[in-house]
């Protein structure tokens, strides 16, 4: 018995449709809270089970109603499709570049910038603490290695080091280091 490209897709994300469920039911079972009021150790289970089974029965329904979903490029009309296809065109041309232009030269070295970045951010760790170090380190890669703007850069890093601090410190009450400086 042979299943069409269609129904296997279907079963597939049909197990793991099931998957998701044993994993929200496991956790919920583990104690996704405490007595206290505090995340249990089976929070994070439970949610990644409930998103995963909703994805997944998402994703049978677009498969067995035939929708798929709709490339942007596909919908463009004249220059713009025309210079879609001049890129894709490009990067088919020259394996070693990607989409963004980059050779592989070019992200081997953004590479090894991000690795060195993050090892000067770990020893910075026990001076301004780990929130401060990712802050800093989040603001160097996007200004240096993806050459973004300072401003944005600093939102994003605001943001994410609020929601690094919101879960881990406030949610979890996992003390987190704070340096010689002792600020965050």
């Amino acid at each position: 018995m042979k299943l069409s490209p269609v129904a296997a897709k279907a079963a597939f994300s049909a197990a793991l449709a099931v998957v998701g469920v044993a994993a929200a039911i496991g956790g919920w079972a583990y104690g996704a809270l405490q007595e206290n009021g505090q995340i249990g150790a089976g929070f994070l289970p439970m949610v990644l089970g409930v998103a995963l089974a909703a994805l997944a029965i998402v994703d049978v329904v677009q498969t067995l109603t035939g929708r798929e979903p709709v490339d942007p490029a596909e919908e463009l009309t004249g220059v713009e499709a025309e210079a879609e296809a001049a890129a894709i065109d490009t990067v088919a041309e020259a394996p070693d570049t990607d989409a963004l232009g980059r050779t592989q030269r070019q992200r081997n070295r953004m590479f090894v910038m991000v690795i060195g970045m993050l090892f000067v951010a770990l020893l910075l760790v026990p001076v301004l603490g780990l929130l401060l170090s990712l802050g800093a380190l989040i603001v160097a890669i996007s200004t240096i290695v993806e050459r973004r703007r300072i401003l944005p850069s600093l939102l994003v890093s605001v943001i994410a080091v609020g929601i690094i601090h919101l879960v881990f410190a406030v949610l979890l009450g996992v003390p987190m280091p704070t340096g010689l400086i002792g600020f965050i």
